[in-house]
């Protein structure tokens, strides 16, 4: 793939897997681009709150986190299908800008804060829209709650629990 507008064709048109696992109709399913949106905006909110953290290198990070599904497409979880290895190949077949593909590698590794606020900002993403559809009578109790156990995990083993503890308090107001 070597457009730009192909790039975002594709993220735009393609529906987050694990939601369809679960039942929700293509057309309901939240895309991999709504995915990443909402994983920048998250991002650009909790690194915010942070001293001696590139707020915008964290939103640049969780913006493009999953471009390389424009080219495999979204990998559920529960395939049994090393999704790393397949993202990074088809990330170094893309023919974008070499500090995109910088970022990616930032998010992959999680060696600096930016990308570790970057991959609880996915999670966060995910557990976000999982109460959404679990207002609308989906069955996603499983997503939902394996996903903010690794939120909380990750938060713990990055030293970053007060925030992401207020930030999900502030989710669970909001959605009772």
């Amino acid at each position: 793939m070597s457009k730009i507008d192909e790039l975002i064709y594709s993220l735009n048109s393609i529906a987050r897997s694990g939601w369809m696992i679960k039942g929700i109709e293509p057309c309901k399913a939240e895309t991999v681009s709504q995915h990443l949106f909402a994983s920048s905006l998250i991002a650009l909110e909790i690194s915010s709150k942070l001293n001696n953290v590139d707020k915008y290198k964290a939103a640049s990070i969780a913006l493009i986190h999953d471009i390389g599904e424009a080219i495999i497409g979204d990998i559920s979880k529960t395939a049994n299908i090393d999704k790393s290895k397949s993202e990074k190949d088809a990330i170094n077949s893309l023919d974008i800008n070499n500090e995109i593909k910088k970022l990616y590698y930032e998010f992959e590794s999680s060696n600096t804060i930016e990308g570790i606020i970057a991959k609880i900002s996915d999670l966060l993403s995910t557990y976000i829209i999982s109460l959404k559809y679990e207002r609308e009578g989906y069955n996603v109790n499983s997503i939902k709650d394996n996903v903010k156990e690794e939120i909380i995990n990750l938060s713990k083993k990055y030293n970053l629990e007060n925030i992401i503890i207020d930030f999900l308090k502030g989710l669970d107001k909001t959605n009772k």
